[in-house]
């Protein structure tokens, strides 16, 4: 299949199809795999302010990695959504699981006041329906990952103050033809998959 000829509701509904037809095995299988790699990765190692997000929709948990770092005394963040305005804020979360609350896509968020700026972030694990091998992101329309960290294509935005984009993708999820890629478009940094981690596009 030729993905880039299709229409976006039609990429969104083939590649949201694959991950949901993913067995409850193979997704634990998945998220141990992930986390096996990524935590033995200099990104994780040199981040102290990560923000996570719990995985929803066949989407590929990054709980282990959370859990980790959570142990290991690093500061963990997680989105909440402004159905509003489709904006993104960062709330710290700390494990417990009694701090979060459903938001009206089902999605749980915390409700912790400590607020953290996106452009403070050092490493941001970014859910996705699909994405390519040249950082580009497919997601489910809304543009709240776009507007939060629009910053960042800026030409006067220095790359090297940027968070890291971690793109978080089942291995049925990265197309091996390029998506299309609109000019608010936000680029992945990397992408990491249970079997590997894609970086510098």
């Amino acid at each position: 299949m030729t993905f880039n000829s299709l229409p976006t509701d039609k990429l969104r509904s083939h590649f949201r199809a694959a991950r949901r037809a993913l067995s409850d095995s193979e997704q634990a299988e998945a998220a141990h795999a992930l986390a096996a790699h990524f935590l033995s990765s200099a990104a994780y190692y040199h981040a102290d302010k990560l923000a996570f997000f719990l995985a929803s929709d066949g989407e590929l948990s990054v709980d282990l990695i959370l859990e980790a770092a959570l142990a290991a005394g690093k500061q963990c963040f997680l989105p909440v959504a402004d159905a509003d305005d489709y904006s993104l804020r960062f709330l710290s979360y700390h494990g417990d699981a009694s701090e979060l609350t459903t938001n009206r896509w089902g999605i749980l968020e915390p409700t912790d006041s400590t607020e953290l700026p996106s452009a403070e972030l050092d490493l941001v694990f970014v859910p996705l329906v699909a994405c390519d091998q040249h950082g580009t992101r497919l997601g489910m329309g809304k543009g709240f990952y776009d507007r939060a960290f629009a910053f960042t294509l800026e030409a006067a935005s220095s790359p090297a103050t940027h968070p890291l984009l971690v793109g978080v993708a089942h291995d049925c999820q990265v197309s091996d033809t390029a998506l299309p890629r609109q000019a608010w478009d936000v680029p992945l940094s990397a992408i990491a998959t249970p079997s590997r981690l894609i970086a510098s596009f």
